[in-house]
């Protein structure tokens, strides 16, 4: 059975081969100089796909037996996950701005300025960066209950030898 560090870091895992993906293959339709959205998304893409390899790998390259750097680098990935989340939702709009709320939309419709071809990468775009999404705000949500439960029992021991005579 997989403990829960092991779990986050597949999830991690597959998170960052996700992103790799989305900016390699579906995020790469236009030249560069004419698009800067797509040059952000791939900036996203590329960052959370070198953090997540870097938290992912810690859990088995980096182990201390003390609870306190284990607890300090749980908050960090905490932050870390958000500051995350917060990218990939401006990733998310961005491609949703540029395929279906343009201003051109009152001259032309926005099929015309995408090939069939570039029209479903950009969807396959915004579809990665909703999984992208929901598997960082799950891995935020483990992260975050094992980080305050393993804080809560300290406090209470603590709290406990507090009590002693």
């Amino acid at each position: 059975m997989l403990s829960r560090k092991e779990i986050v870091s597949i999830l991690l895992l597959l998170t960052a081969l996700i992103c790799i993906l989305n900016a390699a293959l579906f995020g790469n339709i236009m030249p560069l100089s004419t698009s800067y959205e797509q040059l952000a998304e791939q900036t996203i893409n590329a960052g959370t796909a070198y953090i997540c390899i870097l938290y992912a790998l810690s859990t088995w390259v980096y182990h201390s037996n003390y609870s306190e750097p284990r607890r300090q680098i749980r908050y960090v990935l905490i932050a870390m996950l958000i500051l995350l989340i917060a990218a990939n939702l401006t990733g998310l709009i961005t491609v949703i701005q540029t395929l279906f709320i343009s201003d051109l939309m009152d001259a032309l419709s926005t099929r015309d300025l995408f090939s069939s071809f570039g029209y479903l990468c950009r969807t396959v775009t915004a579809v990665l960066f909703v999984i992208t999404l929901l598997l960082l705000i799950i891995i935020l949500i483990i992260v975050t209950i094992t980080a305050f439960k393993h804080s809560w029992s300290i406090s209470s021991r603590q709290d406990s030898k507090e009590d002693l005579p």
